[in-house]
Formats: structure tokens, C-alpha cells, sequence
């Protein structure tokens, strides 16, 4: 496939912050680009670590596109060979297919990100397409199969609604793999196929499962001459070259170990690597592998996901981790589920250089890992903000949001404290804190997350969300100076309605039941304090309409944090035992149904303010300096749209040469 491309102008302005709106009305998300500040400080052994890790993170892409939906991948190379030879189309059909095809970037095939739901082009038809495919066939283009065959098998996927409608399907009363479009399972697999299947396939993170000929069902493991083999061949390669270039001995180790994982697809590797990188405390780290399992309904399945970053400071996230110790013992849980021997964990704030896969476009504000509750109980964790994801935002749009959804009581303290106090803090009690904490019963012979199962990631994003407003308001944070005494009761206020509000001014982006793990946790939490729990108790929290819009109100601050208390006392004692029935009471009970009045109002206000539903990034390009075959050096531009570097990484997503392109 051959592009025309125009080089950035030497003198063009970094593309940094605010891009471009996709969908109608710009609403479906807003793009935005981010910088890698510190890079031209690294020394050149860094440097070529993290433009190694950089290549390392590309092949993931397609391994993202295949798990989302089994026809993803041949969806996104047919709209990407249509655009690259639509010079001379009918500009209202180019710019109809450009606009699809973004959003299929940004979320890796046909389903939201963050709701799991289906969406189909807004103005894209099937005649337009099929135009845009006659004429890219005319000047050249080649497609993954016959382009006639190709449009009628895709015609269901692409413009049907109501076809497969939900990729990640996990509600009470029917059939959770049989009712996901998630490509782990070939369709007409069901869950009792997979719960007769031995222990050792049923809890297996890198596997997927078809249906073979003679109906039974066949595990195919993502390994290096198995399935995604090509794509991890590309990132063995680039991962091995990266060896000789790694800061310590651990992260050396990690680096062995991940190849061993990808050679041989056994997970005990993998489990090895982890524990190397959440010791490894480098100032270029990276992630890969097979993360989080949050598009499988059990909540099993992983999907890659991958960065390369650099660290980006210190201060208050050092001394929160320094304190762990401290604030498991100042948990509301029972005593016999706090663990007695918390090592510091490693706590850094990074920037990203590129994320691939589940990070990004679309990515997390941080995380946590190891996901292994063993290893995370004998060696600890690595918690990880992403400093630019978190800090690069849209002029403007903070000010309007505050302006409509929070009650004027509300409004100056959210607008000083959120963004300097307030979301920092969360995050980092959030990840520090919050995910590294509690312990399960002795007689618990499962990991939780086997034993929960498809409310495992659900629970455990909100348990973590509740360390955080549980512990804002320590008596530490102020020894720490992360606020004065006197700022107080205004923190911890700011902390709760912010976290409230800004959950409730997001429901627009749900159609039917809230799916996503973390949005079920936010959704759990406000319904659980407005309706006073399981026993109807005054948390001290209320859902106010006012001349027609809905609002949170918080009557009584010292209620909310009771609420807090219990309710995370309550999903910690769930996680301890494995209470499989007590996890699926709490989240199906409060957190999968959304007040239908609520949400339209929402929608409404978000519509006529034209507020995008969520953020996407395009990364800094690393662009290698070659002499006599070795990088000599590595330089970091900001020269890329959306377009362009998602084009960039597709054909660079099998190449091993050492390149910018």
C-alpha cells in the first residue's frame, strides 16, 4: 500500500493538546496530543531502550483489533487501503469514510472503549463505501480479500445496530459469552463450553477458544507459532534488542522472561516478568504483554496492551507509598484481612512516549500491577501515573463543564482544588493504596479474581476508588503537605462531589447497562450512598433537580465518609472469601442500572454544550539516527495527527527495520 505523505513543515508548531473532534458535533471524542518532556535528557543507552520498547509497543495494534471482534481487523485494513487511494473521491464520501475510520482507531474495531457498546457510522452508507472501495480498487489498492465478498460479509458489522450488539456483555440472567461479540470465543460457544473445560484452560489469561470440527472446544494460545504468532514474533525481535540496553539487572531479567512467555505461551513466565519489572524501578520503563482482562465477560481473558515512558517526578506519590504500611492499618476492613507485611511499593510518575492496544489511543490515567494477587502479596506492586495523559487538556473545557454540572456551591473549590489536590491524590490512593491493599482469607484457596469472576474487575476499580475517598482526608496528607489543615473539610468535600458529579455528568456515554469495570464501580458508589446502601441508611448524599437538571448535593460530609467506609469494608470482606453471590448483589443491585431521567438529561446538556464523551491521544514520534547501522541517536517530535500515526503504525507493525517509518 503506497500513501502520498507531505513531511511536516521544519518550523510547524508541536501538535500538543487539543487536535480534533470526532463524531457529530465533534461529541464522540476529542483528540489530543501529548508530549514527552524530558526525553532529550536521556543518555543514549536510554534513549535506544526506549525507542526499542517504542517499536516493541506497534505490532500490539493488530493484536488489539483481533481480540475486539473477529471481523475488526479486516474492517480497519479495508476503510485504511479505501482512504489511502481516495485521491480524487467524491469529497463528501472521503470525509464520510475518514470519520469512521478514526473512531475505529480510536477504540480498535466497532465497539466503544468504555461501554463496550456497538456504534456504526453516522454519515458513512453502504453505498458510500462501496463507491470508496470501487475507486481505491481502480487506482491500485489492494484489500484482504475480494472487495465485493469482503463488503457483503461486513455489511452486518458496520452498519447494523442491533447485530452483535455488545462486545462485553456481563448482566445477571442470560448467557455471558453468548451473548459478547469479544473474539475469544468463536461464536456458538456458551459458558457451560467453557466451565466443563479442566481448571487449568477455564482461569488461562492468554488463550482464546474456538469450536473445532468435531464440535469440541479448542484452546488457541497467543504464543509465538500459535495465535497473534507474527505479531509477537515482531515484538520478540525488537524486545531482544532491547536487552543489551536496560538500566538494571531486573529489568534485564523482566526483558528474558517476557521472550520466554512469547516463545512458549506458558504463563509462569509471564508471572516471572512480573515480578522483574515491578522491581526493576527504571527510569525508561515500558509495559507488554497481556495485561487486563476487562473485555472478557469472566474476566479472565487478557488483552495486550503495551507503552514505552520515562519517569517524570517524585515528591508526594514517594512519601504516599513510604506510608503504606500506615494506611492498611487505617483501613475500615476487619483486622484479619489487612495485610501485616506491606513492602514500600514502587510509586513513579511517568511520561509515555506511545501506547498501544488497551492503553491507548485511549488510555488509563494510571495502573497497577501486577494483577496477581500472590505476587502482589509477597513482592508488592508498581503503581505508575501517567503525568502527560493526566496534565494535557483542552483550553476551556474544565471552566464549561464545571459551569453546568456542579451546583454553584461547588464551582470555585472544584475549579482550584481538582486539578492540583483533589485528582492527584485520588489517583495516587487510588493505585498505591487501593489496588496493593487487603489480603484474602487463608481459607480462600482461589485467587479472588477466580473466584469472582465476571464481577472481579467491577469490584476491585471500586474498592480502589473508596481507599481513595476513604483516606483523602488523613491527618498524613497534611504532614505531608499535600494540603494545609485548615483545607481540610474543603479537600474532602471537593473529593466527594467531584468524584460524584463528575461520574454522573458522564452517563450520556451509556446505551443500557453500564458494562465497563470502572464505570460500574463509579456507579456503584453514588447509588449506594444516595440510596443509603443495603439498609437505607442517610449517607449524607442526594441527587437535587434544579429547574429541570439534575444534580449532587452533599448534605453531610462526615455521612459520606461513613458510606465510604462501609461499602468498602463490605467489597473487601467480598474479595477476602470469594462471596461470588455478594459480588454480584452489590454490583448488579447498584451498580448496572442508570436512572433513565437522569441519563437523558445528561445527554441533553452535553449535547447542546457539544461535550466530547471521551479523550483520546496521539503520542510523540521517535524518529531513530542511524549510522553504520547502530542508533547513534534518538530525537522526540510532535509532528503527527491522528491519521497520520495510526497510518505510521501500520506499516511499521511488522517491519524490523530501524526506523522512523
Amino acid at each position: 500500500m503506497t500513501e502520498q505523505r507531505t513531511p511536516p513543515s521544519a518550523t510547524e508548531k508541536p501538535r500538543i493538546g487539543e487536535l480534533e473532534r470526532l463524531g457529530p458535533g465533534g461529541r464522540e471524542a476529542l483528540v489530543i496530543g501529548v508530549d514527552g518532556a524530558g526525553f532529550d535528557a536521556l543518555t543514549l543507552p536510554e534513549k535506544r531502550f526506549a525507542y526499542l520498547m517504542y517499536r516493541a509497543s506497534i505490532p500490539g495494534n493488530a493484536i488489539a483489533y483481533r481480540q475486539t471482534h473477529r471481523h475488526a481487523d479486516t474492517l480497519v485494513r479495508l476503510l485504511e487501503a479505501a482512504l489511502t487511494y481516495s485521491a480524487g473521491l467524491d469529497p463528501a464520501v472521503r470525509s464520510a469514510l475518514h470519520d469512521y475510520l478514526k473512531l475505529i482507531w480510536v477504540h480498535h474495531g466497532p465497539y466503544n472503549h468504555h461501554t463496550h457498546a456497538k456504534f456504526v457510522p453516522a454519515t458513512l452508507t453502504p453505498e458510500m463505501l462501496s463507491t470508496a472501495v470501487a475507486h481505491a480498487v481502480a487506482r491500485g489498492a489492494t484489500f484482504p480479500g475480494d472487495p465485493t465478498t469482503l463488503l457483503s460479509a461486513l455489511y452486518a458489522t458496520i452498519f447494523d445496530a442491533t447485530h452483535e450488539p455488545v462486545s462485553t456483555f456481563q448482566s445477571a440472567g442470560a448467557d455471558i459469552i453468548e451473548h459478547s461479540a469479544v473474539n475469544y470465543y468463536d461464536r456458538g460457544i456458551t459458558r457451560a463450553d467453557i466451565e466443563a473445560l479442566p481448571d487449568e484452560w477455564q482461569h488461562r489469561m492468554n488463550v482464546r477458544f474456538a469450536r473445532g470440527a468435531d464440535g469440541a472446544i479448542v484452546p488457541e494460545v497467543f504464543k509465538i507459532g500459535g495465535l497473534y504468532g507474527k505479531e509477537l514474533e515482531t515484538i520478540a525481535h525488537f524486545v531482544q534488542l532491547a536487552i543489551p540496553h536496560a538500566e538494571n539487572d531486573e529489568q534485564r531479567a523482566a526483558l528474558r522472561s517476557l521472550l520466554e512467555f512469547y516463545t512458549t505461551g506458558d504463563e509462569k513466565h509471564f508471572r516471572e516478568h512480573m515480578v522483574h519489572w515491578l522491581q526493576s524501578d527504571a527510569r525508561v520503563d515500558y509495559l507488554n504483554g497481556f495485561i487486563e482482562s476487562y473485555l472478557d465477560p469472566r474476566g479472565t481473558i487478557a488483552q495486550f496492551e503495551a507503552n514505552a515512558s520515562l519517569r517524570a517526578g517524585g515528591g508526594l506519590i514517594e512519601k504516599i507509598a513510604e506510608n503504606a504500611s500506615y494506611f492498611e492499618a487505617r483501613m475500615p476492613w476487619p483486622d484479619k484481612y489487612k495485610r501485616t507485611d506491606v513492602s514500600r511499593p514502587v510509586a513513579t510518575i511517568v511520561n509515555v512516549l506511545i501506547e498501544t492496544g488497551d492503553g491507548g489511543p485511549v488510555s488509563p490515567a494510571a495502573y497497577n500491577l501486577p494483577n496477581y494477587n500472590d505476587i502482589r502479596n509477597r513482592y508488592g506492586s508498581k503503581n505508575v501515573i501517567l503525568n502527560n495523559i493526566e496534565n494535557t487538556r483542552a483550553e476551556g473545557l474544565e471552566q464549561l463543564v464545571v459551569n453546568e454540572f456542579y451546583l454553584p456551591e461547588y464551582r470555585d473549590a472544584v475549579l482550584a482544588l481538582t486539578g492540583k489536590v483533589v485528582r492527584p491524590l485520588h489517583v495516587y490512593l487510588h493505585e498505591i493504596i487501593g489496588h496493593g491493599s487487603g489480603r484474602p482469607d487463608p481459607a480462600l484457596t482461589r485467587d479472588p479474581r477466580a473466584a469472582l469472576g465476571r464481577t472481579y474487575s467491577a469490584l476491585e476499580e471500586c474498592r480502589a476508588d473508596l481507599v481513595g475517598l476513604y483516606a483523602i482526608g488523613d491527618p498524613r496528607m497534611i504532614e505531608f503537605g499535600a494540603y494545609e489543615e485548615s483545607m481540610r473539610p474543603m479537600v474532602v468535600e471537593t473529593s466527594y462531589i467531584t468524584y460524584l458529579q463528575s461520574w454522573m455528568s458522564r452517563m450520556d456515554r451509556v446505551e443500557g447497562d453500564v458494562r465497563e469495570a470502572h464505570d460500574r464501580g463509579h456507579h456503584a458508589i453514588l447509588m449506594w450512598l444516595v440510596r443509603g446502601g443495603e439498609s437505607g441508611r442517610d449517607y449524607g448524599v442526594e441527587v437535587k433537580k434544579v429547574e429541570g437538571d439534575y444534580f449532587v448535593r452533599i448534605r453531610d460530609a462526615q455521612r459520606v465518609h461513613a458510606g465510604v467506609s462501609d461499602l468498602l469494608s463490605r467489597l473487601q470482606v467480598i474479595k477476602s472469601t470469594g462471596d461470588v453471590a455478594g459480588a454480584q448483589h452489590i454490583f448488579d443491585e447498584f451498580g448496572t442500572k442508570l436512572d433513565p431521567e437522569w441519563r437523558a438529561n445528561i445527554a441533553a446538556r452535553r449535547e447542546r454544550l457539544k461535550l466530547p464523551k471521551l479523550k483520546a491521544f496521539v503520542f510523540p514520534h521517535l524518529k531513530p539516527v542511524i549510522q553504520n547501522g547502530e542508533i547513534v541517536d534518538v530525537t522526540l517530535t510532535c509532528d503527527e495527527d491522528l491519521t497520520a500515526q495510526q497510518l505510521r503504525f501500520r506499516r511499521l507493525e511488522h517491519s524490523r527495520e530501524l526506523t522512523d517509518d
